[in-house]
């Protein structure tokens, strides 16, 4: 995900403004080595996703109420399916679903292909994944911008701690890169 310093996650919804070329070659090289993108429906419609350029990546779009363009590119391509609960809609594209009101992420992964889950946000999704405690790895762009707006967090309070080691660090352009790993024998 992507972050300024001061917090920001998104620019009237999106995160897109915060980002680069540099930025966006950091995603495509995420995507490379997953073998399927975990990512909020509300992130699919502000950023209008469209086909992977990898014919064999698959976009798993978390949804509870299905209500999704389905003739847009990532879902005709066959690239897209559906993340949701097992009393949601009948969708028209692949679906993989578990929790009765609410998407149960631990079941959901399970049910993915095997390999690296790379999730995309947005922000919800994010704070359901930690919530879940399925998180190993955190790739986190911090941006050069500033917006000077804090937005209240997604997840309600109190906040499990968990604890992560760094395990990379490097700047480009002006944005820094980092990435942690998450110590699961760290109390």
């Amino acid at each position: 995900m992507i972050t300024t310093p001061d917090g920001t996650v998104d620019v009237n919804g999106r995160s897109g403004p915060l980002g680069g070329p540099a930025d966006q070659q950091r995603l495509r090289s995420l995507r490379e080595t997953a073998s399927v993108v975990l990512v909020g429906a509300g992130t699919v419609r502000a950023e209008s996703y469209r086909a992977p350029s990898r014919s064999d990546l698959r976009i798993a779009v978390v949804t509870q109420s299905c209500n999704l363009d389905f003739s847009s590119g990532l879902f005709t391509s066959g690239a897209g399916l559906i993340v949701t609960t097992t009393t949601a809609p009948t969708v028209p594209v692949d679906s993989i679903r578990a929790g009765s009101t609410v998407v149960d992420l631990p079941a959901i992964i399970s049910q993915l292909p095997a390999g690296i889950v790379h999730v995309e946000g947005g922000p919800q999704l994010n704070a359901a994944m930690l919530e879940a405690d399925v998180v190993d790895a955190i790739n986190l762009t911090v941006s050069p911008h500033l917006s000077g707006y804090r937005a209240a967090s997604l997840s309600a309070p109190p906040h499990a701690l968990r604890q992560f080691s760094l395990v990379d660090f490097r700047r480009e352009d002006d944005f820094v890169f980092v990435r942690y790993e998450r110590n699961r024998n760290a109390q």
